[in-house]
């Protein structure tokens, strides 16, 4: 019998993706959230899938 993937190792995976999706944004958690800090761009959210359907969002609007 096999057992289910912790949340931490299913949470840390998720933030390796993040960190491969968008390169050069530093990802945090705090208390408050979700953070992703590049130069003098920050955002929070309270969720990373949240945060990184804002930083796609973010890109798209940058290149346009």
């Amino acid at each position: 019998m096999t057992s289910a993937p912790s949340a931490d190792l299913v949470m840390e995976k998720l933030l390796q993706e993040a960190v491969r999706e968008f390169p050069g944004w530093d990802f945090d958690r705090d208390p408050s959230g979700w953070t992703a800090v590049r130069g003098e761009t920050r955002f929070t959210r309270h969720s990373l899938a949240a945060l990184r359907a804002l930083l796609r969002v973010h890109r798209v609007v940058r290149r346009g």
